[in-house]
């Protein structure tokens, strides 16, 4: 069994970050905070952002991506003709105000998606916590060549549909990406918990923006 651990994935900030949070880095920070990336000392500087500031940005940022996610999660049920009622349920899919943790891009084995599941009793008392609940953002597909990554992704599709979890656990079958990147960048922690095998150089997980 290999010990899990975190990894924080590079971005390219000037093209990942939401434009509303850069528009705040450059009131703050000055209008070439892209040029200083690699400045620990430039960086230091976030604290002149004021907390309020940061926040309000921060949740309105997160309310955009939990709508977007909302219409997606509408438009599958739509299309695999899902009734009315379950159409409306996508309206109340997934909560502003609560921690927010995603895994996007490709469903492969050794990313370990399904880990989550693994104790589902554990899991409900996780997402139904009654003062520090959480809820999970799934969203990519599988290689088309990847039967195993297949039925990893109908697993995470599966349980977000169950009446149990389907308030906390969103399924997009569509990479986060496009008009949804900035808000994708909103979420508070990301995940890909990965097996040390020869794909460990492909380190396309989620990346995220605090």
């Amino acid at each position: 069994e290999v010990p899990i651990t975190s990894i924080t994935n590079g971005v390219h900030s000037a093209t990942w970050l939401a434009p509303e949070m850069a528009e705040v880095y450059g009131k703050y920070l000055g209008a070439d905070w892209r040029d200083h990336n690699s400045s620990q000392e430039f960086w230091n500087r976030i604290d002149k952002i004021p907390d309020d500031v940061l926040w309000i940005t921060h949740s309105a940022l997160k309310s955009n991506l939990i709508e977007f996610v909302r219409e997606r999660v509408r438009e599958q049920r739509f299309r695999v003709g899902e009734t009315p009622e379950r159409l409306r349920d996508a309206s109340r899919l997934l909560d502003p105000d609560i921690l927010t943790i995603g895994f996007a891009r490709r469903f492969a084995p050794y990313k370990r998606a399904t880990l989550l599941l693994r104790d589902l009793e554990r899991l409900k008392k996780i997402l139904h916590h009654p003062t520090h609940p959480v809820q999970f953002i799934f969203a990519g597909k599988a290689h088309p060549r990847d039967e195993e990554g297949k039925r990893i992704l109908q697993q995470i599709y599966q349980i977000s549909l169950n009446p149990e979890f389907s308030d906390r656990i969103a399924f997009v079958d569509h990479p986060l990406s496009g008009d949804s990147r900035g808000s994708v960048a909103v979420v508070e922690r990301g995940g890909a918990v990965r097996h040390l095998t020869s794909e460990w150089s492909d380190l396309i997980g989620l990346a995220w923006h605090p």
